[in-house]
């Protein structure tokens, strides 16, 4: 007696870790220099944090971005488009909060040319 359903799903589950890893490979994170470079900046003054997202290029670009800001049971959630000539910088988003960065959940990720690259955050 031959069983072929339990190949049919191991071929089946095979494909959709496939597709799961051409998809993560989709992303990349950001590079810290070169032609694209991106951060999350943070700013206390008066006990208010003050987050911005923070975009160079070398060449001329464009894209969207999201900036998520979470902590305990809130979220902030930015985004809309961007574009840079040549050796400019943009500022993307800016949340302010009270408090310190302790217990904050950041994340930036821009959309540049059909790829997502997420942006170091460090607080």
């Amino acid at each position: 007696m031959v069983f072929t359903a339990p190949r049919i799903a191991l071929a089946s589950g095979l494909a959709a870790l496939a597709l799961g890893c051409t998809a993560l490979a989709e992303q990349a994170d950001a590079p810290e220099t070169g032609p694209l470079s991106c951060s999350v900046e943070a700013t206390s003054r008066n006990g208010l944090l003050t987050l911005e997202g923070l975009v160079t290029s070398d060449t001329a670009l464009s894209g969207q971005y999201h900036l998520r800001v979470e902590r305990g049971g809130t979220l902030m959630n930015q985004g809309g488009g961007f574009r840079l000539t040549p050796g400019t910088e943009a500022r993307l988003g800016q949340v302010t909060l009270n408090g310190p960065a302790q217990g904050l959940d950041v994340e930036l990720t821009l959309e540049v040319d059909g790829k997502t690259h997420r942006c170091p955050v460090d607080l």
